[in-house]
């Protein structure tokens, strides 16, 4: 449950199964995926609207989906984090999107791989499911970015005390 008092698809476990099912068709199919890159747009600099772009479609309509619902619950959202709900996965554009690898390091993945060098594969999708905060936040200031929007994207796999970051990763869990 989420700290509003909302249930998320963990606590319904038909609702979790749906969800499953929907992204599993999603990864599968990539004309499934419709990312509202008109909706990015209007809410990124451009420097950052472009490498969103560089972010498979199937992630950039997680990207829109996180946004959205990150504005239906906080509709005076601070744009740093509207950028970063945008941007939180852009680490996991350095690797093509190879939906089997996704789905196996969805399902298991070693507790600790280096971030360093980077791997292809099975272990690349490993290292990539691990540390695509960190690879986010690195292009995101290699790109001249906003650096509040680099940390949120670095923090929000483990947001510490930040409160902006703790919301983006719960809206992440559930999505």
């Amino acid at each position: 449950m989420r700290p509003n008092g909302r249930l998320t698809a963990v606590d319904r476990p038909s609702a979790w199964f749906w969800n499953a099912t929907r992204r599993t068709a999603v990864a599968l199919v990539p004309t499934l995926a419709r990312p509202d890159d008109e909706f990015a747009a209007g809410r990124l600099e451009s420097q950052e609207y472009r490498l969103y772009l560089t972010m498979d479609r199937r992630d950039r309509q997680h990207a829109c989906n996180i946004t959205r619902k990150l504005l239906a619950s906080r509709p005076d959202a601070p744009a740093v984090l509207v950028r970063a709900a945008l941007l939180h996965d852009v680490g996991k554009a350095g690797k093509p999107y190879n939906p089997v690898h996704r789905m196996l390091a969805h399902l298991y993945t070693p507790g600790a791989m280096p971030t360093e060098p980077r791997y292809s594969g099975l272990r690349g999708a490993w290292q990539v499911k691990l540390h695509h905060h960190l690879y986010g936040a690195t292009l995101i200031r290699e790109a001249g970015g906003s650096e509040q929007v680099a940390r949120l994207v670095e923090l929000h796999h483990e947001p510490g005390g930040d409160q902006d970051a703790a919301l983006l990763k719960a809206l992440d869990d559930e999505t």
